[in-house]
C-alpha cells in the first residue's frame, strides 16, 4: 500500500536525521576524543540532519494524502493515521523552531519521540478505519487538526524542559562533565520552550473551540451536556488551564526557572492522561 512505503521512507529519513543530531551532539562535545582534523567528517554529517528531517516531512505529507485519497476518509479515521499526523507535527514544530538555535542534543530525543510514533503509527497500518459520519466534517477534522499540532508543539517545549533541569541541577552540583557540555545553555532552553508553548497555546485554544462548536450540531447522537462533561474533553481543558497559568506565571507573577518548566512538563503528563481516559463521546471505531 503506497500511504505505508511513503510512511517507512518518511521514518528511515527520521532515522538518519537522529543519527546526524546524535553524532552531532555527542562527537563533536568539548570532552569528545574526536576534535580537531578528525571532527570534520562528523561535521559534515550534522550537516545532512536538517535536510533529513524535512525530507522525511515532506515524505509523510503525502503519505498522509495518499492515505486519504484512496480511504476516502480523513486520516483521523484510524489509529495509523492519527498517530502519522502527531509525530509529522513533532518533526515539523522542531523544523521551525531549530534553525537559529542549532540544538543537536534536543533533535535527537525530538526526532526520537516522533520515530516512536511513527513505528507505532506503522503497527497500526491494517487496523480497521472508523465508519462514522461524523469523521466526515470539516469542523471535525480541523478540530483534530489543530490539536494534534498543539500537542506536538508542546512535547517540543515539554523535552527542552527536561534538559532545563537536567542542565540546571549538573550546574547547581557543580557538575560540568560530559553531559553537561553536550548540552545548550539554560538561556536557550528556556527560550525555545516559550516559544514552542507560545505556538502551541493558541492551536489548543482553537481546537478546543472548534471543539465545542461541534457540540452543539443537532446530528449528534449525544446532547451538548455529554460531550462537554466527557473525561476526554475535561482533561483537555485542564490541560488548557495549566498552559495559560505557565504564561501567567511567566508574564505577570514573573516566575523563573526550574517552576515553569516543571508547569510545561506536568500540563503535557495531564494532555497526554486524555488518550487513557474512559469515554463515552470519543469512539470512532
Amino acid at each position: 500500500m503506497l500511504p505505508t512505503l511513503l510512511t517507512a521512507i518518511a521514518f528511515t529519513c527520521y532515522i538518519a536525521s537522529m543519527a546526524c543530531y546524535g553524532a552531532t551532539a555527542f562527537l563533536l562535545a568539548p570532552s569528545s576524543p574526536i576534535l580537531g582534523e578528525n571532527a570534520l567528517p562528523v561535521q559534515n554529517l550534522g550537516r545532512f540532519a536538517r535536510p533529513l528531517l524535512f525530507l522525511g516531512a515532506f515524505m509523510q505529507f503525502w503519505a498522509i494524502g495518499a492515505w486519504c485519497v484512496t480511504t476516502h476518509r480523513s486520516p483521523f479515521a484510524s489509529s495509523f493515521g492519527t498517530l502519522s499526523v502527531t509525530a509529522w507535527t513533532i518533526v515539523l514544530a522542531f523544523g521551525v523552531l531549530e534553525p537559529r538555535k542549532r540544538l543537536p542534543a534536543v533533535g535527537a530525543i525530538v526526532v526520537s519521540t516522533a520515530c516512536l510514533v511513527l513505528f507505532a503509527a506503522l503497527l497500526q497500518a491494517k487496523r480497521p478505519i472508523a465508519e462514522t459520519p461524523i469523521l466526515l466534517g470539516e469542523l471535525v477534522s480541523l478540530h483534530v487538526m489543530t490539536t494534534l499540532a498543539s500537542l506536538g508543539i508542546f512535547a517540543v517545549s515539554s523535552i527542552c524542559a527536561v534538559f532545563y533541569l537536567i542542565q540546571n541541577r549538573l550546574l547547581r552540583q557543580h557538575r560540568k562533565n560530559a553531559l553537561f557540555r553536550r548540552l545548550p545553555p539554560l538561556e536557550t532552553l528556556d527560550r525555545t520552550a516559550y516559544h514552542a508553548a507560545a505556538y502551541a497555546l493558541p492551536l489548543l485554544t482553537l481546537g478546543l473551540i472548534l471543539g465545542i462548536l461541534r457540540t452543539f450540531d443537532t446530528a449528534l447522537s449525544q446532547s451538548t451536556k455529554v460531550w462537554l462533561f466527557d473525561p476526554h474533553a475535561l482533561t483537555a481543558m485542564v490541560a488548557w488551564f495549566f498552559y495559560l497559568f505557565y504564561f501567567v506565571a511567566r508574564l505577570a507573577l514573573n516566575w523563573r526557572g526550574v517552576r515553569l518548566q516543571y508547569l510545561l512538563i506536568f500540563a503535557l503528563l495531564v494532555t497526554l492522561s486524555v488518550y487513557f481516559m474512559p469515554t463515552a463521546t470519543h469512539r470512532f471505531s
